[in-house]
């Protein structure tokens, strides 16, 4: 007789089925345990009185681009924890697929479906945890016929999912904005009053400048938004008191195009996203990231080239304090041709001289 201990493999085994069953990241049953589940449920009598729910977060590529995947992973592990605790003991939760979810509730009515539906869009909103608001679209359908298979069960919830989804993302990628701002005001020198003085200077240049009202809009978002890449910039770099090296430059660069790949993910935004990748492009073709000049780069950037340095001068900074305004505007004037397109220049020391500033409609919503 030969005796061989198998206590390991058993381990092994049943670690490599628990690792097959369950999603690594969130913890959650994976969607090859669902699979499974529902092949042994068609056969049962349970699956008469089974509902479903499908869960998609909201925005997780914006979050995933803005914030870096591990923000992203932690939106993901959020989502995974409130599922768990909205719902029974009863229930599956499991991760479906990338930023969905799903859940199988055995034995359960309609009514007591949307209870727990309530329950995860309340908790949700309590949530505060993280960079950003976790958003979930949500849908589910409820198994009333016998003869229904549970995949058309999935495909209601699904399709009741993506309809909620379109109605809800596109204010969710609102709040995201809104979010980003917020934390790039925290993380650098820039400010709230910065971004709304640029904005009521921009909009006075291209009134006088006889912009259409689309392209006054645009330049309003612009002005807000254009420095929005920042987020993506290492902290150390934004606040730095002193010079920054040459790395830290070429790191600091690198914020048009990150804003460009913001503001590409985002449908309101698409239409300024060129705009924000050209803002720190020069007249005379020594800007970045593309070295455009003169006409080739769009008006707006042009428009705002101007308006960002005069305030940036006229403002403290952590590395020096602030210019008067007589000194600003000598330093524009000096680099028209240059710097910044002479046109705008003359027009924004007449506007200065003039004081139309404080003729600017205040009221226009930039977002």
């Amino acid at each position: 007789m030969v005796f061989r201990d198998i206590t390991q493999d058993k381990v092994w085994q049943d670690q490599f089925t628990s690792l097959n069953w369950r999603d690594p990241l969130t913890g959650l049953y994976s969607r090859r345990f669902v699979e499974e589940e529902f092949t042994k449920w068609q056969v049962s009598s349970r699956v008469f009185s089974i509902a479903v729910i499908v869960a998609d977060i909201n925005g997780l590529k914006l979050v995933n681009d803005t914030f870096g995947v591990q923000e992203g992973d932690n939106l993901l592990k959020r989502a995974a924890r409130i599922l768990k605790e909205s719902c029974r003991r009863t229930d599956i939760v499991a991760r479906w697929d990338g930023d969905e979810f799903i859940i199988l509730l055995p034995r359960i009515t309609a009514r007591a479906v949307e209870k727990i539906v309530e329950r995860i869009k309340n908790r949700c909103l309590q949530e505060k945890e993280g960079e950003v608001q976790l958003s979930l679209a949500i849908g589910y359908a409820v198994k009333r016929k016998p003869l229904e298979s549970l995949n058309q069960i999935v495909k209601e919830a699904e399709e009741m999912m993506h309809r909620t989804k379109l109605v809800e993302e596109k204010s969710y990628r609102n709040t995201v904005v809104s979010s980003i701002l917020m934390t790039l005001f925290a993380k650098s020198t820039e400010t709230e009053e910065h971004a709304e003085r640029l904005k009521n200077y921009c909009l006075v240049i291209g009134k006088k400048m006889g912009l259409s009202s689309k392209q006054l809009d645009e330049l309003a978002l612009l002005a807000v938004l254009h420095d929005i890449g920042k987020i993506g910039i290492n902290e150390s770099i934004l606040r730095k008191p002193g010079p920054l090296t040459e790395g830290e430059w070429e790191e600091m660069k690198k914020h048009p195009e990150i804003g460009w790949r913001i503001a590409k993910g985002i449908s309101e935004l698409a239409h300024i996203a060129e705009y924000i990748l050209y803002h720190h492009e020069r007249w005379d073709g020594r800007g970045y990231p593309k070295g455009l000049k003169g006409e080739e780069i769009p008006l707006l950037c042009r428009i705002l080239a101007v308006v960002d340095a005069y305030d940036a001068m006229t403002s403290d900074r952590v590395y020096r304090k602030a210019m008067s305004k007589e000194k600003a505007l000598a330093e524009i004037k000096k680099n028209a041709g240059t710097q910044f397109d002479p046109q705008i220049v003359e027009n924004f020391i007449d506007l200065l001289a003039n004081e139309d500033a404080e003729k600017i409609d205040k009221t226009r919503p930039f977002i």
